[in-house]
């Protein structure tokens, strides 16, 4: 029995080292392709924040462009806002006719006696309206 209780004893552990190396080649290849699915996720959400990056700065841009292009027309409406307080008499008046609040009207008129407009500075809330 010595002999043939060695010999099934080297035989059971082939078989358990077969098996073994099969889990182990098994889960080798789910880590890897854990590892490869990681770098997909890690590469496509660097290139979601330099996307976003991107975009942020056109936008800083373009809302730029649009500060220096709405002076004019900023200058302008404050202008009419200060006549229409002087022909109305009213505050309350003038916003109900623009239809702002009287904060912003205030605001502006404000702004009108201080300094004439100005780079960058401040559109009155209501004074626009904005889409959604």
């Amino acid at each position: 029995m010595g002999r043939r209780g060695s010999s099934a004893r080297a035989a059971a552990l082939r078989r358990a080292q077969q098996a073994k190396a099969e889990r182990d080649s098994e889960r080798a290849l789910r880590e890897r392709q854990i590892e490869i699915a990681l770098a997909d996720y890690f590469e496509a959400a660097e290139r979601i924040r330099r996307i976003r990056q991107d975009a942020r700065h056109k936008a800083d841009g373009v809302l730029a462009a649009a500060g220096q292009a709405e002076q004019v027309p900023l200058a302008i409406a404050r202008e009419a806002i200060g006549r229409l307080r002087e022909l109305t008499g009213s505050n309350g008046e003038v916003a109900a006719l623009c239809g702002l609040t009287i904060a912003a009207i205030r605001e502006m008129l404000a702004q009108t006696r201080s300094v004439p407009a100005q780079p960058e500075q401040e559109v009155p809330d209501g004074l626009v309206q904005h889409d959604g």
